[in-house]
């Protein structure tokens, strides 16, 4: 039968609850367990003095050897894996020998079409040398003109030219010189160019008076009265050389009567405007 016991108290809960901490005091039933007494019997070790047992030496020694000795070799490697072959050659070997002929072929072909190029062009330049040839042998013979065929004979026959008159280009207004040979003007130019023959210098005094006064109206020197030509000057690297911007003169209105002999040196001629000749 179960058998009260008294509450018991943790240590410290006395320490706790004089600190201000009311300890809860919980009621539950204890059981009681029976102790069963069993006699106890004083017998002197009877392990303490008995001796250990020896080990049958038979029993722990390793068993004799008998039979034939075994060898222990490790399992066969598998057998390899059935090669590709092609032609009675490795696929590798074989993939060599393909990519070289296709190489040799293309150094092959390269060759040849150079060679071909290089022949065709050989046949063009021969082609070219020889039509050069024929038409250097068709051309004339490249002539200086004389300089009578440029100045309006003046150089040919001086008297006879000085006097006479040009009538310019129609559409340019058909307007008329009088050519003095061997003779230059005063008054600065109002333009310079290159003409190839005196006739032309002419023609481009027309169509100066012709066109100016259009564009800049009726004003000073929008009028060409005369022109000077120096025929040496045609050959554009003696007109170098002399540092000659032309070798046509435009020059304004200016009277025959103060025309003077050229003193630059080589040939120049005149021509004055001449209305209502």
């Amino acid at each position: 039968m179960a058998t009260e016991h008294a509450p018991r108290h943790e240590p410290g809960l006395e320490a706790a609850y004089h600190a201000g901490l009311e300890p809860v005091v919980q009621h539950f039933p204890e059981v009681a367990y029976q102790q069963h007494l069993y006699p106890q019997h004083h017998h002197q070790n009877q392990y303490a003095d008995a001796p250990l047992p020896k080990p049958d030496p038979l029993s722990s020694s390793v068993p004799p050897f008998s039979g034939v000795p075994r060898t222990f070799t490790s399992a066969d490697p598998p057998p390899p894996g059935k090669r590709h072959r092609v032609c009675g050659c490795s696929l590798l070997v074989f993939l060599l020998a393909v990519i070289i002929a296709i190489l040799s072929a293309a150094v092959i072909g390269l060759a040849a079409a150079t060679g071909i190029e290089a022949n065709q062009a050989s046949d063009a330049t021969a082609q070219v040398a020889a039509l050069t040839a024929s038409l250097a042998a068709a051309a004339p013979a490249s002539t200086t003109a004389p300089i009578s065929a440029i100045d309006a004979g003046c150089s040919a026959n001086e008297k006879a030219v000085t006097g006479t008159n040009y009538t310019a280009f129609k559409v340019l207004g058909a307007l008329r010189y009088t050519l003095y040979c061997n003779r230059d003007s005063k008054p600065a130019p109002l333009l310079s160019l290159f003409t190839p023959d005196f006739e032309t210098c002419m023609d481009a005094c027309a169509a100066y008076t012709r066109y100016i006064p259009e564009s800049f109206g009726t004003g000073a020197n929008t009028t060409c009265g005369a022109v000077t030509f120096i025929p040496a000057w045609t050959d554009k690297s003696v007109a170098f050389d002399g540092r000659a911007p032309g070798n046509c003169y435009l020059k304004p209105t200016v009277n025959a009567a103060s025309l003077m002999v050229s003193t630059i040196g080589v040939d120049c001629h005149s021509a004055v405007y001449a209305p209502g000749t």
